[in-house]
């Protein structure tokens, strides 16, 4: 299966490597990408202005998230990253080395405090689950809601419930829901069923 990468993200700059560079990662002084950091300056432009954190461009009725079974599906589940394009996710899905490769080793980048820009700030979430799920799920809304985002960290995010639609990816390939249910399960229990979308 080849990788189609959408308009808007073949628009963006590309690194030495000639990977598109997403719109939200943190750039250093000589313009360097840190793929690994976010820009919190630019995640908090994109919840005012509704952009795409990947492309930067303007999202329209729908907003999908991309995460982990519990993010998407427990009741206490929350997003650290900003909904995006559905499309923006799709290329993500297939082609970020954390969504899509089998063996992830690490990242693409070394980030060391003393290359970062100097009003970077790196903040660590204990609560995230260390662990790489083995199965990730899309999640299509038209309603979002937030919490936290206090001295000027962005806030959790996540559908409001019920969802408009669920995919479910796994090593950069979508599942059916019958693949993906082993996996599902084994996140959130031998009894659990996927939600009804909206209608």
């Amino acid at each position: 299966m080849s990788i189609v990468m959408p308009p808007r993200i073949a628009r963006l700059p590309r690194d030495p490597r000639d990977l598109p560079i997403p719109w939200n990662v943190l750039r250093g002084d000589a313009g360097e990408a840190f793929f690994t950091v976010n820009d919190d300056r630019l995640a908090w432009r994109a919840l005012r202005e509704q952009l795409c954190p990947l492309c930067g461009e303007r999202l329209g009725k729908w907003r999908w998230f991309v995460g982990g079974p519990r993010s998407a599906f427990h009741e206490h589940g929350w997003y650290l990253d900003l909904p995006g394009h559905k499309e923006c996710m799709t290329f993500a899905l297939q082609s970020c080395p954390y969504l899509a490769l089998p063996r992830y080793m690490g990242r693409i980048d070394v980030v060391r405090p003393e290359k970062l820009p100097p009003e970077a700030r790196i903040l660590l979430n204990e609560t995230v689950i260390a662990d790489r799920p083995e199965v990730f799920v899309a999640v299509g809304a038209d309603r979002i809601e937030a919490q936290g985002g206090r001295l000027g960290v962005v806030p959790y995010l996540r559908p409001l419930r019920p969802a408009l639609a669920y995919e479910y990816w796994r090593h950069g390939k979508q599942l059916t829901e019958a693949e993906a249910m082993p996996y599902l399960r084994a996140a959130m229990g031998e009894e659990w069923t996927v939600p009804a979308v909206a209608e």
